[in-house]
């Protein structure tokens, strides 16, 4: 019996001594280690007989299904983000400052929201493995739906292609302005007008720089192209030079150029 305690207690000090990990990693690990829908390598007894899915199993089942749908919008999110900027840069080399500002908000917006989001779906995932050793079904379906109300802000919103799209189809400023309202929702207005203009700024600082280099770029290529220098035709004719042939024929003389 001593034996069996010792080793328990060296297996909780090695748990102990992990190191933490970033959260998205640790939820990557945990994907590739659990397959979705896969039951837990350690039994647990069930008062229930016959193989019926318990709220424990079912709130699992939801919750990985929860944590595939937010992979998915983090990498749509990369795909908007990037397109923001661009947008932004363009908007600000035209001359369109305001506007550009707001789309880099907007932006930085959508990048807290996402990071907010992953964040509580990593928790939920430690209080599921928690609550699943202690059979306590109540506490993994308040926290499923916990992970759930995260995750709706991710279903009720309007897509960064239409804003995009609107502004391409709508000069109508006040109305471009309640779209990306829209897109931001209460919670979201606030958070932009209470969010700092300085890192913000520093962001168009360096949209500057990239329009400033690629100007001179494009303007060095185009120098370069134009300064092309192509080898003046002979002016004399040319010189003429004997041909040898083969088998003692007669030399013929070819001009070639001196």
């Amino acid at each position: 019996m001593m034996m069996t305690t010792n080793c328990v207690n060296d297996s909780s000090r090695t748990a102990l001594r992990r190191p933490p990990t970033a959260s998205r990693q640790l939820l990557t690990d945990r994907a590739q280690r659990t397959p979705m829908g896969a039951k837990n390598s350690k039994p647990k007894p069930s008062s229930n007989k016959g193989g019926t899915i318990t709220p424990t199993d079912r709130a699992i089942l939801d919750l990985k299904n929860s944590r595939d749908r937010l992979t998915k919008y983090r990498t749509k999110l990369d795909l908007d983000t990037t397109k923001l900027g661009v947008r932004a840069k363009t908007l600000h080399a035209e001359g369109n400052t305001p506007y550009a500002l707001k789309l880099l908000k907007l932006r930085k917006y959508k990048t807290q929201e996402a990071d907010r989001v992953e964040e509580q779906l990593l928790t939920v995932l430690r209080m599921v493995d928690k609550i699943s050793e202690k059979q306590n079904e109540q506490d993994v379906v308040v926290a499923m739906k916990r992970g759930k109300e995260a995750l709706q802000i991710l279903h009720n919103e309007m897509g960064i292609d239409d804003v995009l799209d609107l502004m391409d189809e709508i000069r109508d400023q006040d109305e471009v302005e309640k779209r990306i309202n829209e897109l931001l929702g209460e919670e979201g207005i606030r958070v932009v007008e209470d969010m700092g203009d300085e890192d913000i700024l520093l962001e168009l600082e360096q949209l500057e720089e990239d329009v400033r280099l690629e100007t001179e770029a494009a303007t060095a290529k185009i120098q370069k192209e134009d300064n092309v220098v192509l080898p003046a035709a002979p002016s004399k004719p040319l010189p003429a030079v004997e041909n040898p042939t083969i088998g003692g024929g007669r030399k013929q003389k070819v001009a070639v150029a001196s």
